[in-house]
């Protein structure tokens, strides 16, 4: 009797020690490492992603030269934990699936992790791959993005370090690094030093921050990423950033509760650019955008501007899909707002409000310039005559 009872003990003890496992590591996936190193991994790996699963990081398991970016990374699959429900909570949903070695003390990993539905086929969510790095008796983790681009050249340009396969556009990374100095000053902020890399897509830039395979961003191209801990992806392969850096430094002055997305998209298209590049891989300016509207006008007489700019239509298309001639009109409201109120009016624009975000930019529109919605097509049409003949003066 007392035989049995222990064997039942044993068997519940060992089935709930499985069932905490946060990681599975597979008896049959190959690990080069002697044995001790291998106990070592398999204990930091654990630990590792006992903690992701808990909403936390533990800090002391990030390598040192990429903590702040590996940790930024993280925040999508605490993100994806700290959604579960009490059944998915309970599932065993990530599994090592690679492991190989990159030198003496550094391995590629790919963790997989998956969604089991009852009744259904398992979904693939996440392929996530990171640098293990054997660190005395523990392993560190990072991202693999120094290790995918060691072949890499670097080319520093002002404050801009770019990290590029073969050629870089000199003039386009002139312009930006231009650009990172200007809006910066602008918003009373010193530039700031940044990497960028030169990324052919998104898909590219999500490989170089761990995900292998993601089933949220799956057959997303056109995007670029950052700035993250000072580091820039580019927008399908091109040197300038412009229109995010806006944004980035703007974050560092104005309140996230505060900020208008109305006035911000239209100041990014206005001093920066318009995020997007066009058929030739070229970045989309202010300029051409405000002579593309004029030229709509003119073919469109009778075109309902406020109609256009409420309900955020779409009407550049030939250029790129992404477009938006919102922003294009709220960036020429901004520069007006500049030209006659300064640093303080664009500042007020920019934190008219982030709820009811329609009413509360017009509300600051027209206290600032006195452009509402009763006025706008009028005030709107003279703008653009205005901007388009003032850019092409310069």
């Amino acid at each position: 009797m007392l035989k049995n009872t222990l064997t039942i003990i044993l068997f519940f003890a060992l089935t709930t020690l499985f069932a905490q496992e946060a990681v599975i590591i597979p008896r049959f996936l190959y690990n080069p490492m002697d044995s001790i190193s291998k106990q070592n991994f398999n204990q930091s790996l654990e630990s590792f992603f006992s903690e992701i699963t808990k909403g936390k990081i533990n800090k002391s398991l990030l390598t040192p030269k990429r903590a702040e970016l590996t940790q930024s990374q993280l925040q999508e699959l605490i993100s994806y934990e700290t959604k579960k429900d009490s059944t998915t909570s309970k599932l065993q949903d990530k599994r090592l699936i690679n492991l190989y070695p990159i030198s003496n003390n550094d391995y590629f990993i790919s963790i997989s992790y998956t969604h089991q539905k009852p009744k259904s086929n398992p979904t693939l969510l996440y392929i996530f791959n990171l640098i293990a790095t054997k660190e005395g008796n523990k392993f560190t983790f990072s991202v693999p993005i120094d290790y995918l681009t060691r072949y890499w050249k670097t080319q520093v340009i002002g404050n801009i370090t770019y990290h590029f396969r073969d050629n870089l556009n000199i003039e386009r990374a002139k312009l930006f690094n231009k650009k990172n100095s200007e809006i910066a000053m602008k918003l009373g902020l010193k530039p700031e030093k940044l990497d960028f890399y030169m990324t052919d897509n998104f898909q590219e830039i999500s490989k170089l921050l761990s995900f292998g395979y993601s089933l949220f961003s799956n057959g997303k191209y056109r995007d670029g990423y950052g700035v993250d801990c000072k580091t820039i992806f580019a927008v399908m392969n091109n040197e300038d950033f412009s229109h995010d850096i806006f944004h980035y430094y703007s974050g560092k002055i104005n309140k996230r509760e505060n900020r208008n997305w109305i006035t911000e998209e239209g100041i990014a298209y206005a001093w920066g650019n318009a995020y997007y590049t066009d058929k030739k891989g070229e970045m989309i300016t202010n300029k051409r955008l405000i002579t593309k509207l004029k030229d709509y006008l003119i073919k469109n007489p009778n075109a309902n501007l406020f109609e256009i700019f409420s309900k955020n239509k779409k009407i550049f298309n030939d250029i790129a899909p992404e477009i938006s001639v919102r922003s294009t009109m709220s960036g020429i409201i901004a520069l007006e707002i500049e030209a006659k109120k300064g640093k303080e009016g664009i500042t007020k624009l920019i934190n008219a409000g982030r709820k009811n975000r329609l009413e509360s930019y017009l509300k600051t529109t027209d206290e600032l310039i006195g452009i509402n919605n009763k006025n706008f097509n009028v005030k709107m049409k003279e703008l653009i005559n205005k901007y388009q003949k003032a850019l092409y003066i310069k």
